[in-house]
């Protein structure tokens, strides 16, 4: 008897092994270059994905709540071009026996400055926002103090995400009079914070939404699981407490 509900995961094995079915002859048999090898691959795992997703009957993501700090530019400017036309229609309507080119003229200039200044300062604001999400992502890493934590997060906790972070055990970390254990425990809060930031930055608008997600999305969702029972104890006592993480994992969920 079929399932009443597969995940996406299993939608994708599915997929392929329909096509194994078919027993394609080997790749190896086409003589691909390196370069075709990896955009074959790309494109045929993408095609899985968007297979899985089409094939289930319930498609929507949690919707994140990213705030857009450039609305009030483009606001801005829609209200002056629309003043403008607004005006012109006004002057026309009244001046039809003696049309008023200059003023005519200047309304026009006008919107084209109004235009122009959103569009410049939306390409500075996409430029700066990428930027700062770059620098932010990657200048962690190249710092000892981050890669020691991670360090001692694993000693302490491994990396298998069925071992999940509990209050419980860090508390037993702290009470340890071993200086090593002490700040495995300490890891965790380090390393939450970091990715609490990251999340904040996203729904915000303060970061590339789109950058995080496809160079940290992976990150996020395993540190948030690994550690989801000291997230959830956290944040039961104080719902402020990784609120962006918990909505950033829930955004990045599959059905």
């Amino acid at each position: 008897m079929g399932k009443g509900y597969r995940s996406w995961a299993e939608r994708r094995e599915i997929i392929r092994a329909v096509i194994a079915e078919s027993a394609p002859p080997p790749l190896a048999t086409f003589g691909l270059s390196a370069s075709e090898e990896t955009v074959f691959r790309a494109e045929a795992a993408r095609a899985v994905d968007a297979l899985a997703r089409n094939t289930s009957a319930f498609k929507g993501y949690y919707a994140l709540p990213t705030a857009r700090p450039f609305n009030f530019v483009i606001a801005t400017s829609a209200a002056v071009i629309v003043g403008a036309a607004a005006a012109a229609s006004y002057i026309y309507v009244h001046t039809q026996k003696d049309p008023a080119y200059p003023i005519y003229a200047a309304l026009l200039s006008l919107s084209v400055v109004a235009a122009g200044w959103t569009i410049a300062g939306w390409i500075t604001h996409r430029n700066t926002i990428r930027q700062n999400t770059n620098t932010m992502l990657f200048a962690r890493f190249s710092q000892a103090t981050f890669g020691e934590a991670l360090h001692r997060f694993h000693c302490a906790f491994g990396f298998d995400d069925h071992t999940r972070v509990t209050i419980e055990r860090v508390r037993e970390l702290r009470a340890s009079s071993s200086e090593d254990d002490w700040k495995a425990a300490t890891s965790v809060g380090y390393l939450l914070n970091y990715f609490e930031l990251i999340s904040t930055g996203v729904i915000r608008g303060d970061l590339d939404a789109g950058i995080v997600k496809d160079n940290f999305r992976g990150v996020i969702c395993y540190y948030h699981d690994k550690c989801q029972p000291f997230i959830a104890h956290f944040n039961r006592e104080n719902p402020r407490v990784y609120e962006h993480l918990i909505k950033m994992r829930a955004h990045y969920r599959e059905p």
